[in-house]
């Protein structure tokens, strides 16, 4: 199913919740061994997705779409009659693989309401995005998963400010420094600055609106994983000797960063193609904002870990 975008069907006995959703509307579903996750259709981002194929340099920031699958209900193995249940989109699972994800979701632009919102709903939806960091910044953090730090709740997110939000970031790249050291830490906030840096040069040779989309982060804070990758040449042991952020160290961190991080856009259910209409630029200024806080992180030292 795994490389088929069209739709499949599943028993409900080959889905299991997924563990680490850290925001979101609940009901995305972990299929067979974990490689894909299926997230309730939504028809408009199943069309988005679809409508992205057609753009490689696009498609590179998204997560693999594999399609749709309608799930089955009811009957049994001795050949009963099975019902039509839940649809889903199925996308591969960024995490799969990794030892210790770190996960985050951070909503990006300022603007959340689609362009068919009743003038109510848009009021309504300004109003929610000038009581967080989404009126201010383009940048709101709705969750995050760190292995071995205390869970907040989602209210709690919702009231950092710009003064605050760089102490919740602070606390998403913990758990690099403190499980594998201070300088991989470095290396992984340096890589996804430089993935989101190619993200907003897409965005602006792109014509889309995508409204209250996120960007998912993650990465393994397994220090096993990490000196694994290192032995076998798969990852560099260090980011960089210095602050220099030249086109060949660029080129060799883009590299060396396989199989420990990644960082997709996601969340398509308000997003279109708009030809004619020009690039995102609330999406370009939340990822600019962004770009920043994480610049900031790199002046923060933190005690080198692991063993």
């Amino acid at each position: 199913m795994a490389d088929q975008a069209e739709t499949a069907a599943l028993r409900e006995t080959q889905l299991e919740a997924l563990e680490h959703q850290v925001a979101g509307h609940g009901g995305v579903m972990r299929v067979g061994d974990g490689k894909v996750i299926a997230k309730p259709l939504i028809q408009r981002e199943q069309e988005f997705y679809e409508a992205s194929a057609q753009c490689a340099k696009f498609k590179a920031f998204m997560p693999e779409y594999y399609g749709t699958l309608q799930q089955q209900v009811g009957g049994a193995a001795d050949g009963n009659a099975t019902a039509a249940g839940p649809s889903y989109i199925c996308l591969e699972n960024l995490t799969a693989g990794y030892e210790k994800p770190c996960i985050m979701d951070i909503k990006i632009g300022s603007r959340i309401y689609d362009i068919d919102a009743t003038p109510e709903k848009a009021e309504r939806m300004l109003k929610k995005a000038q009581e967080s960091t989404t009126g201010s910044l383009g940048v709101r953090i709705c969750g995050m998963v760190v292995p071995g730090a205390a869970g907040q709740p989602h209210d709690w997110f919702r009231k950092l400010t710009p003064e605050t939000i760089r102490d919740a970031f602070a606390m998403y790249f913990s758990a690099a420094g403190s499980m594998v050291s201070a300088e991989y830490r470095r290396f992984v906030i340096k890589q996804f600055i430089l993935e989101i840096e190619d993200l907003a040069a897409v965005i602006r040779s792109v014509e889309t609106r995508m409204y209250a989309s996120s960007l998912l982060f993650v990465y393994d804070a397994s220090k096993a994983r990490y000196d694994q990758l290192v032995s076998e040449g798969q990852c560099s042991s260090k980011s960089d000797s210095g602050d220099s952020d030249d086109s060949d160290d660029a080129e060799e961190d883009e590299e060396s960063s396989d199989g420990l991080l990644d960082v997709k856009a996601i969340d398509f259910a308000h997003s279109h193609w708009v030809p004619g209409q020009g690039y995102d630029e609330l999406y370009v200024s939340g990822l600019e904002n962004l770009v920043e806080i994480l610049r900031s992180l790199l002046v923060i030292e933190e005690p080198a870990g692991g063993e």
